[in-house]
């Protein structure tokens, strides 16, 4: 009800349960990471969030974004994401791929598109050759430019920016979107070649 009212919906739990299970167009932000920045950069605070949490955390949740400023929390799902057991057709998943499985892809005759949404800061310093920048401070903005015929996958430095951004980008419409895991690190592993910014 709240949501077809124009209600955001905002799952606060970390990026590897959100992407085993989450409720249809939700946005996730981590309680565990940079809960305050990321929600203060990616929510529209015109609009009332509806609150998906750790059963016992919704009030956490809910004072962080008070202390940014954003105090329009309309409600959160009692129980966290349980009562939805039976309402299938309301859950999605995101795919977590590993880095040697996105190299085979990469290599193969229809790769996904890599985008980097770290800072600029990260990028300069180095980054993989095929990678597409789009830094998550700037995704809303650029949703629209991403080709929806590819398969895309996302990475920042861990998981936690590239689950942002990965819900983003499926609320936005786009539903081949998986996140790397392990980030940057689990490339330079799989021996991707990185580079710097000239």
């Amino acid at each position: 009800m709240l949501v077809g009212d124009g209600a955001q919906l905002l799952d606060t739990r970390d990026a590897v349960d959100f992407a085993g299970a989450h409720v249809r167009g939700s946005v996730n932000v981590g309680l565990g990471g940079s809960f305050a920045t990321w929600c203060g950069t990616v929510l529209d605070h015109r609009r009332a969030a509806v609150l998906v949490a750790e059963p016992e955390r919704e009030l956490e949740a809910a004072t962080r974004l008070g202390r940014i400023g954003f105090d329009t929390v309309a409600g959160y799902l009692a129980g966290g994401m349980q009562p939805l057991d039976d309402a299938p057709q309301l859950i999605e998943r995101i795919e977590r791929i590993t880095a040697q499985a996105l190299t085979e892809q990469l290599a193969s005759d229809e790769p996904p598109v890599l985008i980097d949404v770290r800072s600029e800061r990260e990028w300069r310093e180095r980054h993989v050759e095929q990678a597409v920048h789009i830094p998550l401070s700037r995704l809303v903005g650029c949703l629209d430019t991403l080709p929806a015929e590819r398969a895309l996958v996302v990475h920042c430095a861990s998981d936690y920016r590239a689950a942002i951004a990965a819900s983003l980008i499926r609320r936005a419409g786009h539903q081949d979107v998986a996140v790397l895991v392990g980030g940057l690190p689990a490339l330079e592993s799989a021996r991707l070649a990185t580079t710097a910014a000239a």
